[in-house]
């Protein structure tokens, strides 16, 4: 068994390297198609994301929201239930850190971090709380249910900041600032890392031990997995995938926190660029392995950091790096079938030499 499990686990991690590898190879033969020579944008883009210390920082930094919504997205996928919402609920979530941060400013600096952690996973996780019902309670598809929550969040979100708790100073679109005591450490010197890289670190060490070495995490993966037999070995499966839904919110809603905090010092109406969608396809690519969620989210986030200073460097657009993401998507999600190709082509040749 467990030389099965191993030897899937190498295969992946084979099909893993082969598409990532495939993806920089076809973006290398778009820059030549486009004149341009693929070493110097790749060392533009490695150079850009790690030649510097602001530039590591920044790459870093870029990773927290990521890593948040990769096991956002794991704990809930892996349980059977589908929580594509972690963008509404990031957005609630930034906004109850950020009404604790402009509303109660005098409180002690620890007591006030803590709550407004608090507050965004209880909101985040409350968010999730009622798609993660209707699902299990009245079978109504929560994919479709979280995507239109989305939607709702992020609007309410912006009427709020609009109007009943627009700034009283400076543009619209954003919130008074939160105590200055509140706001996270800044790590290096004018770049946007700060001291969430701690919390998540934490947050993320906490999640891996719960998946991987606890009989809690495994009842997770059993329901996701296979819920008739789970629900004949005695699990409350309903119960599970309604607390893998609440957990994911709330993984969400802390990363709205950390925006807040750590970043913007304020909720802005559009605090996320995407987040948790780019957390989702982290966590799809690697299977929703812990440890491939952090691996992952550094090279998205270096994909990211890089593309900026290549296009500056050599003038390759930076959407070039959508691409290469999307290629390794699609390599991954077609892996099955690329084995079986692969599969049928040695099949036909050995026939042929025969």
């Amino acid at each position: 068994m467990i030389n099965i499990k191993l030897k899937q686990n190498i295969e992946y991690l084979t099909s893993l390297f082969l598409s990532v590898f495939a993806a920089l190879f076809i973006g290398a033969l778009i820059m030549m198609i486009n004149g341009q020579n693929p070493m110097v944008g790749y060392k533009a883009l490695v150079v850009g994301a790690f030649g510097t210390k602001y530039k590591i920082a920044t790459t870093f930094a870029k990773t927290v929201p990521l890593i948040l919504t990769g096991f956002a997205t794991a704990i809930s996928f892996m349980s059977g239930i589908f929580n594509i919402g972690g963008e509404g609920q990031l957005y609630l979530g930034a906004f109850a850190a950020a009404y604790i941060g402009f509303t109660f400013t005098n409180l002690p600096v620890f007591v006030a971090v803590i709550l407004a952690i608090l507050a965004s996973a209880l909101v985040g996780g409350l968010y999730a709380y009622f798609p993660g019902v209707l699902k299990v309670k009245y079978n109504i598809d929560e994919v479709i249910t979280t995507i239109m929550l989305n939607s709702v969040a992020i609007l309410f979100t912006t009427y709020l900041v609009n109007y009943p708790f627009q700034a009283t100073q400076g543009k619209m679109g954003g919130t008074d600032m939160i105590g200055l005591s509140y706001k996270f450490t800044k790590l290096v010197k004018l770049s946007k890392l700060n001291t969430s890289i701690f919390y998540t670190a934490i947050i993320a060490i906490v999640m891996y031990y719960i998946i991987k070495k606890t009989s809690f995490g495994y009842n997770f993966k059993m329901v996701g997995e296979n819920s008739i037999f789970s629900r004949y070995a005695g699990l409350a499966n309903k119960k599970y995938m309604i607390r893998a839904m609440v957990i994911s919110g709330a993984l969400c809603g802390i990363a709205g926190c950390f925006e807040v905090y750590g970043v913007h010092y304020r909720f802005l109406q559009n605090i996320s660029k995407g987040y948790a969608f780019d957390g989702m396809l982290v966590a799809l690519i690697v299977r929703n392995n812990p440890l491939g969620i952090i691996f992952m989210s550094l090279f998205f986030a270096m994909l990211k950091t890089g593309s900026i200073s290549m296009e500056v460097a050599t003038g390759i657009p930076s959407e070039l790096m959508l691409v290469i993401q999307s290629i390794i998507i699609l390599f991954i999600a077609g892996e099955q079938g690329f084995k079986n190709i692969f599969k049928k082509f040695r099949a036909n040749r050995r026939k042929l030499v025969k």
